[in-house]
Formats: structure tokens, C-alpha cells, sequence
């Protein structure tokens, strides 16, 4: 393997770590919401910045790789 397939495979679970830790918080965030409002926006966003951050690397890895490691032009 090369080191820019390496470097995508990485990537791509460093998302799916991210969206493990967002589904993980989604029951905590509906028993805080439904037990009081006050806190609601701040869990909404304790719990959605992971899965901002899982939908991008998931869904950028090939860009994001392609920023890293451009292709040569040798």
C-alpha cells in the first residue's frame, strides 16, 4: 500500500471513530432535551459537531487526501 492509500484508509476511520462517538451521545441528547429545555442547545451541539466532523471526513476523504498528497506531475 502507499502511503496516500494509507493515508485515505486513516482518514476514513478517524470519521468512523467520530461517527461513533456522535450516535453514541444521540440517546443523551434526547433524555437531556425532554428532561429540560434550558441545556438543549449546547447538547445539540456537544452531539452534532462529531457527526458534522464524521459526514466530512467520511465524505471528503478523497479530497482531502488529494489536498495532502497531490498527484505528481512525473
Amino acid at each position: 500500500m502507499k502511503p496516500r492509500d494509507l493515508f485515505k484508509l486513516a482518514v476514513r476511520i478517524l470519521g468512523l471513530i467520530f461517527l461513533y462517538h456522535g450516535l453514541m451521545s444521540v440517546p443523551v441528547l434526547f433524555q437531556g432535551i425532554y428532561g429540560s429545555f434550558r441545556n438543549a442547545i449546547g447538547m445539540i451541539i456537544a452531539v452534532g459537531w462529531p457527526l458534522v466532523v464524521a459526514v466530512a471526513l467520511l465524505g471528503f476523504a478523497a479530497k482531502f487526501t488529494d489536498f495532502f498528497y497531490p498527484k505528481s506531475e512525473d
